[in-house]
């Protein structure tokens, strides 16, 4: 393994071994690094976010990490609001994750405080609104820990007030030495606060300095 964590080799992975989404695939990411993945809806993004994550394998080629632990946020709509746990139940969901540490009260409530979230933990997840349950699935990314952060499109539909909030978690994250892959359509937030870019197009990525970025706004 060279000094990069994440290394793609010859890549092709999608759906069907007739019609990849992406193909020839050929970069790395070295660790710490905050990278923006940028694409139309349908180029790739999702598909990427999932093969890093383990959740699909590539029909040709690899992809290799050296991440102790890695944390994966799907898109907001894949999560069922209904169901009837509280906000202690999906942050204990953690320790299936990462076992060497007790997720008690105080860790709990520790981590939705830095998500500026006062609500408390036996609150059923239906009574909060998209923006809090979603500090909720941030205060859990904590809580496991991750190397490694896997985040697709967390920012959908959520209040302008908890993306401000949420972005000084991913950028203190970062500054903590972690690795962070963010699909996202928000060209603003991009050049705000992502110094790397992964261009998702014509079946493949491209990795570049974010020259946009003002570094006057960045947390």
């Amino acid at each position: 393994m060279s000094q990069s964590h994440l290394i793609f080799k010859n890549l092709e992975t999608g759906y069907h071994p007739d019609r990849p989404v992406l193909s020839n695939v050929n970069f790395s990411i070295a660790s710490g690094e905050y990278c923006a993945v940028i694409g139309s809806n349908g180029s790739g993004k999702s598909t990427l976010l999932k093969l890093v994550a383990g959740l699909l394998t590539p029909l040709k080629g690899s992809v290799q990490h050296s991440f102790r632990a890695l944390a994966y946020l799907p898109q907001n709509g894949s999560f069922n609001r209904t169901f009837p746990i509280s906000v202690a139940d999906v942050l204990k969901m953690s320790r299936y994750v990462k076992t060497s540490e007790a997720c008690d009260a105080t860790a709990l409530q520790n981590a939705l405080n830095t998500v500026k979230l006062a609500v408390s933990l036996d609150c059923p997840i239906q009574n909060l609104s998209g923006g809090q349950f979603q500090r909720v699935l941030f205060a859990r990314l904590l809580l496991q820990n991750p190397d490694l952060l896997l985040l697709d499109e967390p920012f959908n539909g959520i209040d302008e007030e908890t993306i401000q909030d949420l972005a000084e978690v991913l950028s203190h994250l970062h500054k903590k030495g972690k690795t962070i892959l963010l699909a996202i359509h928000d060209w603003h937030f991009v050049n705000t606060f992502v110094p790397t870019i992964l261009d998702v197009k014509n079946n493949g990525i491209t990795l570049r300095r974010n020259e946009n970025l003002d570094a006057s706004q960045h947390v």
